[in-house]
């Protein structure tokens, strides 16, 4: 008898309409996870909000000229969504957009802010724990990322030994001048571990090390930057980190972790402040539609890199609700209308589709989704996992946003 290896939680993934279906693009609110053990007594505080940019291209207006989404769950896990807006940057030619987001473990915290660049530095070497080039792999977005370790067989999302890249840059890294700013931009994905993995992992007293950054002075002597200062929060995205006080002269970074962290891209972009003629755009849902909409197949790439086939999707799947009362289907666009506590409960093989009027250059502007909310799976080993209670937020809610909500948990779910 085959066993099934099956990703029974992750967090909620996002779908985007490309003008002609919906694509799979990465999950969302990993940095919001509630309950992960990461030793007995001892649980991550999640960050209830992630402005996640979007790649060049994932979206486009459909017929009807709206720009839509899907957030959905297709594994054993709840998503507690509370607000959902669409950002959009108008730049002058020649400038492009990231943002200060990753899952920050030590340092300084992730800000959202958005970061504006027309400087983009690639690496002119690259080498791996081996000694070998990786160069090619690290200066493309294209899932093919750097090579990693052995696996250490005992606990997913370990490796067997320390993996450590280093590039390195034809000039030193400088700020020109007082208004600019390095940062280190990260394309890639992480596997992560489940909570049951990682009490494991504290029994075993095998840690979990996330990426230390360190930097090469002028005559050549390594220096740490931040130690575990953390790394590109799921699926594949793109995260950023500040790079200050970098030692005089740094031609060179290096990344050093022994968690399974998959570098498809590295480079150093000059931050400045917003370009003269710049302008944003801030839209809130026109309409949100939510539903049983099944479960996507997933589709495991080389190198763990995932993808999901939205026009393969089974209505049932080897997966449970948590116990609870859900959200009832059908229109939710008050839920989702501020951040306000009033949240639609999304269960597995469930989805909310949400649509935005699109503007007139809808194809020109850099696009970045704010998503508020949390998620929680139903690992053994998750606190609260086997119910969809409490139910976060609390502190968000006044009395009519209690109302609003409470009149809406009108589906009962308890394991199927």
């Amino acid at each position: 008898i085959p066993e099934i290896q099956r990703q029974v939680s992750s967090c909620p993934v996002l779908f985007a309409h490309d003008g002609e279906d919906f694509q799979f693009v990465s999950d969302v609110l990993g940095v919001a996870g509630i309950g992960y053990l990461l030793e007995p007594g001892v649980y991550s505080q999640p960050r209830p909000f992630e402005r996640f940019p979007m790649p060049t291209g994932s979206l486009a207006p459909d017929a009807q000229g709206r720009i839509r989404i899907m957030v959905c769950e297709p594994m054993e896990e709840v998503c507690y969504l509370d607000a959902v807006a669409l950002v959009g940057w108008s730049l002058p030619e020649g400038w492009s957009i990231a943002v200060d987001e990753r899952l920050a473990i030590k340092g300084p915290p992730a800000t959202a802010q958005p970061i504006f660049y027309r400087t983009s530095i690639d690496p002119v070497a690259a080498t791996d724990h081996r000694g070998d080039s990786i160069l090619e792999s690290i200066t493309t977005v294209d899932r093919v990322a750097a090579p990693i370790p052995a696996l250490d067989r005992r606990f997913i999302g370990r490796l067997a030994e320390e993996h450590v890249v280093t590039v390195e840059f034809e000039q030193p890294i400088v700020s020109t001048t007082p208004e600019t700013r390095p940062w280190l931009l990260m394309d890639g994905w992480i596997e992560y571990p489940y909570a049951q993995t990682m009490f494991a992992a504290w029994q075993a007293g095998a840690g979990y090390d996330a990426p230390t950054l360190e930097a090469r002075d002028a005559e050549g002597r390594w220096h740490t930057v931040q130690a575990n200062f953390g790394y590109p929060a799921g699926m594949p995205r793109t995260a950023a980190y500040p790079l200050d006080g970098l030692p005089e002269g740094c031609d060179a970074l290096r990344l050093r972790t022994n968690q399974e962290m998959y570098w498809d891209r590295l480079r150093v972009v000059i931050g400045e402040p917003a370009p003269e003629g710049a302008r944003e755009i801030s839209l809130a849902p026109v309409a949100s539609d939510f539903s049983a909409v099944g479960y996507p197949r997933r589709i495991d790439g080389p190198q763990r890199c995932p993808d999901y086939d939205w026009t393969d999707r089974r209505p049932l799947w080897d997966v449970r609700h948590q116990l609870g009362r859900y959200t009832a289907f059908g229109k939710v666009d008050e839920l989702l209308a501020e951040k306000d506590g009033a949240l639609v409960t999304i269960g597995p093989g469930e989805g909310v589709e949400i649509a935005f009027d699109a503007p007139a250059n809808a194809r020109d502007i850099h696009w970045m989704i704010d998503f508020h909310g949390w998620c929680k799976d139903r690992d053994l080993f998750t606190r609260t996992g086997e119910t969809l209670a409490p139910i976060p937020g609390e502190g968000l809610r006044n009395s009519e946003a209690e109302a609003l909500m409470e009149s809406t948990l009108t589906r009962i779910e308890a394991g199927r």
